[in-house]
């Protein structure tokens, strides 16, 4: 069975986005390092699944596809891996994407990442939003959680880690600190994933 990893900003009580789902919060100035591991976190992933609606999708492809035809954007390797790897796009209001190497999958989408987990191949990388994150949390989906720790607080927003019939007990297996004031925090939860 594949492993499904979730990479998501967060800020340190707790939330994903504020109430609008505004990332104003999060913390762009990447410095080298991190830019070397976020790349480095797609090594083994061969499938992105994304939650995302028309507007987002409007946002989220445009910029990406600008930086992966820019090889002077610092971004660009990271934005060519992006599109190139192939993308499961969950969504109530698209039918297609203009991205390419993406499929668009309407319905049950707890099903939908159950059935991509059964498949051989690589990890499959979650982005976000939260509302996707949080149902793949609560239905034991995720098998390590990486969480950039944003040097910021705001107060309420968007939490991820609800819904949890019992509490969800992870093991730290990496910490890293970043000059630009993320720390990265990555977390098995495999046990707790396999165990139900």
């Amino acid at each position: 069975m594949r492993r499904l990893k979730l990479q998501m900003h967060i800020t340190i009580d707790g939330f994903v986005g504020r109430t609008d789902g505004g990332m104003d919060w999060v913390t762009f100035n990447y410095d080298d390092e991190l830019r070397r591991r976020s790349l480095s976190n797609l090594d083994t992933v061969d499938c992105i699944l994304m939650a995302m609606g028309h507007k987002s999708e409007m946002q989220f492809i445009p910029y990406w596809a600008s930086v992966a035809s820019n090889p002077d954007d610092p971004f660009f390797a990271y934005g060519k891996k992006l599109t190139e790897i192939p993308k499961v796009v969950l969504s109530n209001t698209l039918t297609h994407s203009e991205w390419p190497h993406t499929t668009t999958v309407n319905g049950d989408f707890i099903e939908e990442t159950k059935r991509l987990k059964e498949f051989n191949g690589g990890d499959i990388i979650v982005f976000g939003g939260a509302t996707l994150a949080a149902s793949l949390i609560a239905n034991h989906l995720i098998d390590e959680i990486h969480l950039l720790i944003n040097p910021v607080a705001i107060g309420n927003g968007l939490p991820i880690f609800r819904g949890l019939a019992k509490k969800l007990e992870m093991t730290l297996i990496e910490i890293t600190r970043f000059d630009c004031g993320i720390v990265w925090l990555r977390y098995d939860c495999h046990k707790f994933a396999a165990a139900h």
